[in-house]
């Protein structure tokens, strides 16, 4: 019977808990999308020069 009670209890609550995890879930992505596009193009300082390229020597 405590089965029983538990799997209705589930069922019932279920819908909402998968709401919750799903907005939640899309939450995340925006930010680590912010942090991620923030990383990826870095801002160039105006009036910076470039740095130079090493050159090797050929062994």
């Amino acid at each position: 019977m405590k089965d029983e009670l538990w799997m209705r209890t589930w069922n019932n609550g279920h819908p909402h808990f998968s709401n919750d995890l799903h907005r939640g879930l899309l939450w995340l992505l925006a930010s680590f999308r912010r942090v991620g596009s923030r990383v990826a193009r870095p801002v160039p300082i105006a009036g910076a020069k470039p740095l130079p390229v090493t050159q090797h020597d050929a062994a």
